[in-house]
């Protein structure tokens, strides 16, 4: 009782507030009062009592609380740091994205930052683990806070209006008022009349009456739902153990009920709960008995799959990016068991950390140990592998060795486990030991200070660091007129340059003194901002009005509009036209109970200004003179019609020939379209031209979701925001551009372009497409031009048209037919490392050998130099900043000119040598890096010890039909490791899956970015207790395993049929203007086999706060090795492009899914939860040969089988000229793929008796 009485009196304490002093990364340190909202579960930061915060921070996102002064808040005012009592000091770090934010705080003495310490440690965890219920409480008073005014504790029907875009919904006035009248009949409303109003909002009746109704009973025009036919559903539907006694069933129902007296005796949930529960996290898809450490981990190391982190110092891409000490504690946190060192000569004697020949900055070696042996057994107690790339010479290799015996002491691993080598030691004998990973000397000859090792396998593919010389330098816009900075590349025989850069440039954050945001009274949130009559801040005011009514007089006596008033700030004008003459009138406003009135008369008061315009336009004005209605509005003026971006008469075609001429991403010109109530933005990016419409909505402009006033605002939010990826508006066409600066267009440029309208901008393929899809799902075409095909097959020479039909062959059709685009997925195509070795982030390249180099100073940048290639008719012109670097650059390029220095320089770097020191060579035990040799490992000659990293490039070999059992034997003993190829600067990942099918143990990923690679390793390692070590199936220790060979597995392994149905959602959010249109993306990956993907239609009027998906909205994935394989749900919004835009995902492996109706809780890109949000999805597991229909199933294998023999013979017979024995087999695949079409199709409609199927139809000029 003592306990709880201090933790209620911290709480207490907190909640009142403290006084402290905060760092700031911007502006001096300074005192704050510092308080914790207990009702919302937020941390919040004052000048004085009652007033507003200073900054806020949620308590759900709090990560560490970590004492003393490690924060770069601290370090940027040393001063004022070192005169605090570090004692007293303590960091949080919260946010959602890889790299955290922080909160530098020093609390006034010993008493206070204990209590700070000890509450906040608890209310974190608290916050993260509270149930669905109180979870909602706390979001719901977070909004509601947001909205009311200040003291007033309420908000009003033009709050709830504003407020809904925020939560991606979107209800007429009317209908908002409708549910705002059933909870109240006031003008304003409570916390709880809000919340019973939520609750309305989010409820979807559907839900409950379309799936599990038969578990409910009607009492009173209620839908109910008693203990025990819940009991019955968590047995029979979800097969949930626990359920089979009714008291933890009750208890569990306690969980979400919203009336307390229902808590004892009487408990039963009505629908909204039952829903509520089916959202929530104790419905969560994921099997939480995973969540422990539960696997034999006692096996060799070789025979688990180990999380590893590629570069782990860096922030962002390879090039500018910045190196942090936190990004080794955040992975490690993540539950990292293998990171990397860069090392390069430092300052001191140690070394340094960072992307060595780049930009990105450098960080201290002794600094990263520190970190990582405060935080290296947070996550994890097993075995943590430290991989060095080693780039130091011998005196601070000697460091490095002593550094880590000093900071690891006894938890560095310095001998062997077991002295006869046989096998590696498990990870359960390697508890709490740091493992370093790094080339050893040869044993013999141990006198001996250093040897000379080879390290040109060290080299990696394309790897910047191994360049010639890199560095910024400058290009000239010619359409713009401004030098902008690239970061170039050079090796002997090419330059290479990225897109523009900025090397001082440093991610912005948050700023610290940014208060909680404000849904306040934003003028375009208020009711009347889409109406037609309504015309703001008119140009001109009072004047234009009155032309506006004379231009319109012949709509008759009534015709009018409202502007904002000239004179009364706040207040509006209405003018209207009456006897031929217009006439003005004051719409008044004033605060009444903290809320704004509107009147004309002060006994006749409105709460909106819609609300007062549309009585009058039902009940005439009265005045002495007249007695007259408002009757149609004054049509908008068109300001945007003088703008250099607008024309007014100009088609597709001609919009497209003005784009080509102006080559450069951002450019854009806006045009009415051809129907004549819409217009159409073109603009370039990524080297595109795309097109999108813009439609008339009232009298706002839309693009997609988003609305604005006027163009002239559309245009100026998207200069300021991204429109398409990250592409802003950037450059103003006119035809008086085009014609002063304009390029000549290259022949062929055409072929960049699509053909069709412009409503739906996605038709950006060549016209001979070089594009190819795989199929998702089996399609029978309904018409003559359409496309039959089974899940599977490649079409290619795909053409993406608009309406979702897409145009494209197979080896059976006869040429390019039409499909449904939804069906199928793109297959991307790599780009050459030859051509692109910078990447996504390389913007162009000069062949360098035999060109000449000429400075050319000018007036506005005197170091530039011009380069004339042999191959381009005009010179490269290039600025740098100091006459020392240009004489630099001349003297590196002069050096390729020839192809002899050429050859020389590659020959230098070939026989590149490296010093080891005997000090680090001896601490290296288990992880010996050796060149990987073929020829050694097939003889057995390899040491146990010994292992081989592979670049991305080098691996695919071994995970080929022709390599993959060989690789697979090798990994079941010795160790592996795989990395990015250099070519990914941008630090994007590659799929990690075909290395862990070959056993590799350790796929380094670049964990600090959000991409679908990073999601995967995520839910792989999810399993196990997230300890970083997940045991390889049984199967891959089996001699006979070949993943490349289905064959080898069927006999051992239970296959699975997995079937998921989407049903609906809650709380998707999205960044930016509008709602979201959300679709869900199944994905299975594993074995190639195995490997499938499911798509939902698309949500169609937007809708994120509670979407549902009708009719069969279902994939049905058939697994030959479940064990490997897994789930990624992502959930993508389709912008007004009809490209998805990422919402949020979350990957499981597929034996950790719970069956039956469950939720599926949502994570960023990150795989940091998002709050709310989620799916509700219907899971159903059996194997297939034990099932009703494993006759089916037992044929449609055999097809599929047959198809890929059939396509396998095709290809043979084709490749060796045997074209008329290839079309006579391509009759007996047409008939195959059929077949299996047909079998699918029935096996489908076994299952799905009772739902409709999806038509694909398309209008007959499709």
């Amino acid at each position: 009782m003592a306990s709880v009485t201090n933790e209620v009196e911290i709480y207490r304490c907190l909640e009142r507030g403290l006084v402290v002093t905060i760092f700031f990364s911007k502006k001096k340190p300074e005192k704050k009062t510092l308080q914790v909202k207990l009702e919302t579960r937020q941390l919040v930061w004052i000048r004085a009592m009652g007033a507003k915060p200073d900054g806020t921070l949620n308590l759900r996102e709090v990560r560490e609380v970590r004492d003393g002064r490690n924060s770069k808040d601290f370090d940027r005012w040393p001063e004022e740091a070192r005169k605090l009592d570090p004692a007293l000091c303590f960091v949080i770090f919260y946010g959602s994205d890889f790299k955290l934010k922080t909160l530098s705080v020093v609390a006034t003495n010993a008493d206070e930052f204990r209590i700070w310490k000890q509450g906040l440690e608890k209310l974190e965890k608290t916050a993260k683990e509270a149930p669905y219920q109180l979870q909602l409480e706390r979001w719901l008073r977070r909004e509601f806070y947001l909205m009311e005014k200040m003291g007033y504790d309420t908000v009003t029907l033009k709050n709830l209006k504003a407020w809904l875009p925020r939560i991606n919904y979107k209800l007429t006035t009317n209908r908002l008022r409708e549910k705002f009248q059933e909870v109240s009949r006031k003008d304003e409303i409570t916390y709880e009349e809000f919340a019973a109003l939520f609750h309305k909002l989010v409820h979807v009746p559907e839900i409950i009456a379309n799936y599990v109704c038969h578990y409910c009973e009607d009492k009173n025009n209620e839908r109910l739902i008693m203990p025990e036919m819940f009991q019955r559903f968590l047995l029979d539907e979800q097969k949930e153990n626990f359920a089979e006694n009714i008291s933890v069933v009750k208890t569990l129902m306690v969980k979400f009920l919203d009336d307390p007296m229902r808590h004892t005796g009487n408990v039963y949930f009505t629908d909204t709960e039952f829903e509520d529960y089916l959202f929530s996290k104790d419905n969560q898809v994921w099997d939480t008995q995973y969540d422990r450490v539960y696997q034999d981990m006692t096996h060799p190391l070789a025979h688990y799959w180990i999380a590893s982190s590629h570069n782990t110092y860096l922030t962002g891409d390879q090039i500018s990016s910045e190196s942090a000490v936190e990004a080794y504690v955040r992975v490690l946190r993540m539950g990292c068991r293998c990171i990397e060192l860069d090392c390069w000569d430092g300052p001191d004697g140690y070394p340094s950390i960072y992307h060595g020949h780049t930009l990105t900055s450098k960080i201290k070696f002794l600094d990263v140990l520190r970190a990582i042996k405060d935080h290296a057994w947070v996550a994890s107690d097993y075995p943590l592998i430290l991989s060095l790339e080693n780039h130091c010479g011998l005196g601070q290799q000697r460091n490095m060795a002593m550094a880590f015996r000093d900071t690891f002491g006894t938890e560095l691993l310095v001998e062997p486990v077991d002295i006869d080598f046989k096998k590696l030691p498990s990870p359960e004998q390697l508890k709490k030991k740091v493992i370093l990973k790094h080339k050893k000397l040869p044993s013999e000859g141990r006198s001996a200070e250093l040897v000379e090792v080879r390290v040109d396998d060290v080299t990696r593919d394309g790897d910047v660091s191994n360049s010639l010389r890199t560095g910024v330098m400058y290009l000239e816009d010619t359409i713009e007129q401004q030098w902008h900075p690239h970061f170039f590349v050079l090796t002997p025989t090419r330059m290479f340059w990225t897109k523009e850069t900025n090397q001082n440039e440093e991610e912005e954050e948050q700023d610290d003194n940014t208060p909680a945001i404000e849904m306040g009274d934003r003028p375009q949130d208020e009711l009347h901002f889409g109406e037609k009559w309504f015309h703001g801040k008119l140009e001109g005011g009072r004047r234009t009005a009155i032309e506006l009514l004379n231009e319109y007089s012949y709509l008759g006596d009534g015709v009018f509009l409202v502007r904002d008033s000239d004179t009364f700030i706040g207040d509006f004008s209405l003018s209207f036209w009456r006897r031929n003459a217009v006439e003005h009138c004051r719409i008044k406003s004033k605060q009444e109970m903290g809320q704004v009135k509107y009147y004309l008369i002060e006994t006749t008061l409105f709460d909106s200004l819609y609300d007062l315009i549309t009585y009058y336009r039902q009940v005439p004005l009265r005045s002495p003179s007249f007695v007259m209605k408002l009757t149609q509005p004054v049509p908008q003026l068109k300001s945007h019609e003088d703008k250099e971006w607008y024309h007014d008469n100009l088609s597709r075609a001609a919009a497209e020939d003005m784009l080509k001429r102006i080559p450069s991403d951002g450019a854009f010109l806006i045009r009415r379209g051809q129907a004549g109530d819409s217009y159409a933005i073109s603009f370039r990016a990524d080297g595109k031209i795309k097109h999108c419409r813009i439609e008339l909505d009232g009298r706002l402009f839309a693009i997609g979701s988003a609305e604005f006033e006027s163009l002239i605002d559309l245009v100026k939010y998207y200069e300021k925001n991204p429109l398409y990826n990250k592409v802003k508006l950037k450059i103003p066409v006119s035809q008086s551009l085009v014609e002063s600066r304009g390029t000549v267009c290259l022949n062929g440029e055409d072929q960049l372009y699509g053909d069709g309208i412009y409503h739906q901008p996605n038709e950006i393929s060549p016209q001979t497409s070089k594009l190819r899809v795989r199929a998702m799902y089996d399609y029978n075409a309904s018409r003559s031009d359409e496309l039959s095909f089974s899940k599977g097959t490649i079409i290619t020479n795909v053409t993406k048209t608009d309406n979702g039909w897409w145009r494209g062959e197979t080896p059976t059709s006869r040429g390019p037919m039409l499909f449904p685009a939804q069906l199928v997925d793109e297959i991307e195509e790599e780009e050459s490392t030859d051509q692109q070795p910078l990447g996504t982030l390389q913007k162009g390249s000069i062949d360098i050998q035999g060109c000449r180099t000429d400075r050319s100073g000018r007036p506005d940048k005197p170091f530039t130099f011009k380069i004339f290639t042999r191959s381009m008719p005009n010179p490269v012109e290039v600025a740098v900043d100091t006459e020392e670097e240009m004489i630099k650059w001349i003297e590196a390029i002069e050096q390729c000119t020839t192809r002899m220095a050429g050859e020389k320089m590659v020959d230098k770097q070939m026989e590149k040598r490296k010093c080891l020191a005997r000090e680090l060579s001896d601490l290296i035990i288990y992880a010996v890096a050796v060149p990987f040799d073929h020829e050694k490992v097939l003889k057995k000659m390899s040491h146990i010890a010994e292992m081989s990293s592979f670049s991305e490039i080098k691996i695919e070999k071994y995970c080929s039909q022709s390599y993959s059992h060989f690789f697979l034997h090798y990994n079941r003993n010795q160790l592996s490791r795989c990395y990015p190829k250099g070519a990914r600067v941008d630090s994007s990942n590659y799929d990690p899956m075909p290395m862990w099918n070959v056993g590799c143990q350790m796929v380094a990923m670049n964990y600090q970015t959000p991409d679908r690679s990073m999601q995967l390793n995520e839910g792989r390692f999810l399993n196990n207790g997230k300890c970083g070590y997940v045991l390889q199936p049984d199967i891959m220790r089996r001699p006979e395993f070949d993943p490349c060979n289905k064959q080898s597995i069927k006999k051992d392994v239970d296959p699975l049929t997995l079937s998921v149905k989407i049903i609906g959602a809650r709380h998707l959010v999205k960044s930016g203007k509008g709602i979201i249109s959300p679709f869900v993306e199944i994905e299975i990956t594993g074995l190639d086999y195995d490997k499938s993907k499911f798509k939902t239609t698309t949500i169609s009027p937007p809708n994120g706060l509670n979407p549902i998906w009708k009719d069969n909205n279902c994939g049905i994935f058939d697994l030959i090795c479940p064990e490997m394989a897994l789930i990624r749900f992502v959930v993508y919004d389709e912008d007004t492009f009809g490209e998805p835009n990422f919402v949020g995902q979350a990957t499981y492996p597929v034996t950790c899914l719970h069956p039956g109706y469950r939720s599926v809780p949502l994570k960023n890109g990150f795989s940091e939860e998002m709050e709310m949000a989620a799916l509700l999805i219907h899971v159903d597991k059996r194997n297939p040969k034990e099932s009703d229909d494993s006759e089916i199933y037992s044929c449609i294998q055999d097809l599929r089988d047959r198809k890929e023999t059939l396509q396998d013979n095709i290809n043979d017979l084709i490749q060796r000229g045997q074209v008329d024995r290839a079309n006579r087999l391509q009759e007996d695949l047409k008939e195959t793929e059929q077949s299996l079409i047909q079998k699918s199709a029935e096996r489908r409609q076994r299952k799905f008796a009772s739902t409709r199927p999806i038509v694909y139809s398309r209008s007959s000029n499709s």
